[in-house]
């Protein structure tokens, strides 16, 4: 006959409610519900003829049993009361056993039953070394069917008791053995260690047959927790329902496994009445993603700026144009990173394993992955390449899997060899986005909008930092005297700075030069005069430790040209003594032929270095001077 019994605990070890696999998911229980219970059917697909994955249907469904139905219900009770009696003095544990009791003596009790389709199901029998075994009467312990599967620690499975106000979870399933089905079922709660008739018990206890074994008779079930058809059932008792849990748990699905659902490896039914369904598939994902009940989930959670990344992912995912990269690194494996550029993109990189997202950054490896400066609006997502891979990656996450780390693995060596590896991983992945997405520098950057939070030069002299060649943003700040013959020039194209030959308006200090242009722009003091050439498409690089500079650029006019360079500071710019051009020596202005809409590119070496912002400027040679 089944019946509950929880073990025995000779030792007399007190045991709490604060068990820490419980408490992990108390802060988000029903986003941390959907993510585990997801996991573990992913990884138990079942195998067709031509070696590939079964699509998963996973339903989470919200059922109101009556008392009558729940296994063993009349012995559990009895355990509540006793508990609340033996633990009366403990504030935490006396209010949870006064809630629990109410519950169990309801007509009918909630029931979230938690069903997956397409899967082996939880092979047994419930012995070491089995899937039954290691997720009904393990801890920390995992058995999955593949080396690349999700869950690695086991810790998963006490989602389901966070968000049972019984702390009571029954495991039904029928696995193929063999060549016929077998059933097995099994309940389990995890309370508080206590005294039954003088024998001291501990906090976990079972049921199911004589010495904590599974029931394998589905006759001896209720009908709403037998199963038919292969695959597992876990139902939690006494649901801790909340009015929008639905849609935090849909929340939860379309932000971690866009991935695997829009690939077709699993989808997902969300039921909370006969009329009351939500369906998750590839066709429903991208409006999933904009309901607002959705949206309004992910701001009680604080998880907005996370659905929308994800959003962002799946557009790059299905994109023609997101342009995909692999690359092995000796040590982990091979990895496949895929970069869309849009605008309104959020500029962040997500790592997916098995289509579940696992995080965005390799803090752990120095790639916090936080910055990309001077790049434009982009998603990057960064995936194992192989099964190889994907199983280096798993051993490396937490058990949350929302974080990687060489520090889980034991073996010193291989941390070493792992560190080093994910460390290249990462250079890899900065170097990729930098090269895809960096902006093309601007001739000028305006900036005369933003003088009025700064202090003007002539109010103060900045105290240097010896440490820092160009630490003044006021004025960049170059090593060598320069001592220019002629006054500074700001910098800008088209005769829209000083240097273009004209009065700054409205600026007693523009300086006026023998051009007859009005220079809107930031000119410093007037520049040499004479007509600025517009140009397009400017790109600069920085060479030699700051000693040069690639410069790439189309003009929109054909002439000989006088080129100068300034450092752009906030208010006033500097300019930059060039030594040479393509390595041939020239002079303080060197003259370059351009012709219209040809582009051109030269690497230019300076007398000093500078790695800051820099201006270029094109003046036609009215005169002929200054010629190379």
């Amino acid at each position: 006959m089944a019946e509950w019994d929880f073990l025995s605990n000779p030792g007399r070890e007190e045991e709490g409610l604060g068990h820490a696999g419980i408490e992990t998911f108390k802060g988000s229980p029903y986003p941390g519900i959907a993510r585990e219970c997801s996991q573990n059917s992913l990884d138990a697909a079942a195998r067709l003829p031509d070696g590939k994955s079964e699509s998963v249907h996973l339903v989470f469904r919200l059922i109101s049993v009556p008392a009558s139905e729940i296994p063993g219900l009349i012995e559990l009770k009895s355990t509540l009361r006793t508990s609340l009696s033996q633990w009366r003095e403990q504030k935490k544990e006396r209010e949870f056993f006064e809630r629990a009791s109410k519950v169990a003596e309801q007509a009918r009790i909630s029931v979230l039953s938690i069903e997956d389709y397409g899967t082996t199901g939880l092979i047994g029998p419930s012995t070491r070394g089995n899937p039954f075994h290691a997720l009904v009467k393990s801890s920390g312990v995992s058995q999955k069917a593949d080396a690349d599967a999700g869950g690695s620690f086991g810790i998963g499975k006490n989602a389901a008791f966070a968000i049972s106000k019984l702390r009571t979870v029954f495991y039904s399933t029928v696995y193929n053995d063999g060549q016929k089905p077998t059933y097995l079922a099994q309940g389990k709660s995890i309370l508080v260690s206590h005294d039954q008739a003088t024998e001291p018990k501990r906090s976990t206890g079972y049921w199911g047959e004589a010495g904590y074994m599974p029931v394998g008779d589905a006759n001896l079930l209720p009908a709403w927790l037998r199963r038919e058809i292969v695959g597992t059932t876990v139902a939690s008792i006494g649901f801790a329902e909340e009015h929008n849990w639905h849609w935090l748990m849909t929340e939860s699905l379309i932000r971690n496994f866009f991935s695997a659902v829009d690939s077709g490896a699993i989808r997902f039914t969300v039921q909370w009445s006969d009329k009351d369904i939500i369906e998750i598939n590839a066709d429903s994902l991208e409006e999933l993603f904009t309901l607002p009940e959705v949206r309004e989930a992910a701001e009680s959670t604080g998880t907005t700026e996370d659905l929308d990344f994800s959003a962002a992912m799946l557009t790059a995912i299905r994109s023609s144009e997101s342009e995909k990269l692999v690359e092995n690194f000796e040590g982990v494996g091979t990895f496949r990173i895929t970069i869309l550029q849009k605008d309104g993109f959020p500029r962040r990189m997500g790592i997916l394993r098995n289509g579940m997202y696992i995080a965005d950054n390799l803090r752990h490896f120095g790639h916090p992955m936080a910055r990309f400066p001077m790049s434009r609006d982009f998603i990057a997502i960064l995936e194992p390449d192989d099964r190889d891979t994907s199983v280096r990656v798993r051993d490396m996450e937490s058990p949350r899997h929302d974080e990687i780390s060489a520090e889980r693995l034991d073996d010193p060596a291989q941390r070493r060899k792992l560190k080093v590896a994910m460390k290249k991983v990462g250079d890899w992945i900065r170097n990729t986005i930098r090269s895809t997405t960096t902006k093309p520098a601007e001739a000028d950057v305006l900036l005369d909008e933003m003088n009025r939070f700064f202090s003007r030069p002539n109010l103060g002299q900045s105290i240097p930092d010896p440490i820092n060649l160009n630490d003044d943003p006021e004025r960049p700040k170059l090593t060598h005297n320069l001592a220019p013959s002629k006054p500074p020039v700001g910098s800008g194209n088209g005769g829209e700075s000083g240097s273009s030959g004209g009065l700054k308006k409205g600026k007693k200090r523009g300086g006026k030069t023998t051009g007859n242009r009005i220079g809107s722009g930031r000119g410093t003091v007037g520049g040499r005069g004479g007509k600025s050439i517009t140009f397009a498409g400017l790109r600069n690089f920085v060479l030699k430790g700051g000693m040069g500079r690639m410069i790439a650029f189309t003009p929109e006019a054909t002439a000989n040209a006088s080129l100068e360079i300034s450092a752009i500071g906030v208010s006033t710019d500097e300019p930059i003594i060039i030594k040479s051009i393509d390595g041939v020596l020239c002079s303080r202005h060197p003259k370059i032929k351009l012709r219209q809409g040809e582009r051109i590119s030269f690497n230019i070496e300076f007398i000093d270095s500078y790695v800051g912002p820099i201006g270029v400027i094109l003046r036609s040679d009215m005169e002929g001077k200054d010629a190379n």
